[in-house]
């Protein structure tokens, strides 16, 4: 009778063995499948750095430009302005 709980720890323990290896598998294979889904977030992340940086580029760029045509604008201003001064004058003159 000893014998029959001998073969039945034998059993028990290489199920058990076994349900250790199949978890041990599917644990392998769930890190693996975060180790990839993490590598595509950085991925992402990475994109969305690069589109944002590129986006503060084209801002900056569009900033500067807005900022000479404004200058522009105002030294064209004031030389109508001028222009204005001087043809009120010379029709005040004549």
């Amino acid at each position: 009778m000893a014998q029959g709980y001998q073969i039945a720890g034998t059993r028990t323990s290489r199920r058990l063995a076994d349900q250790a290896r199949g978890a041990t598998e599917q644990i392998s294979g769930e890190i693996d499948g975060i180790r990839s889904v993490s590598g595509e977030v950085v991925g992402s992340l990475d994109a969305i750095r690069g589109t944002m940086q590129e986006v503060l580029e084209y801002v900056t760029s569009t900033a500067s430009a807005v900022e000479e045509q404004s200058a522009v604008a105002s030294d064209m201003s004031a030389n109508m302005q001028r222009a204005a001064a001087e043809a009120n004058a010379m029709g005040r003159a004549a």
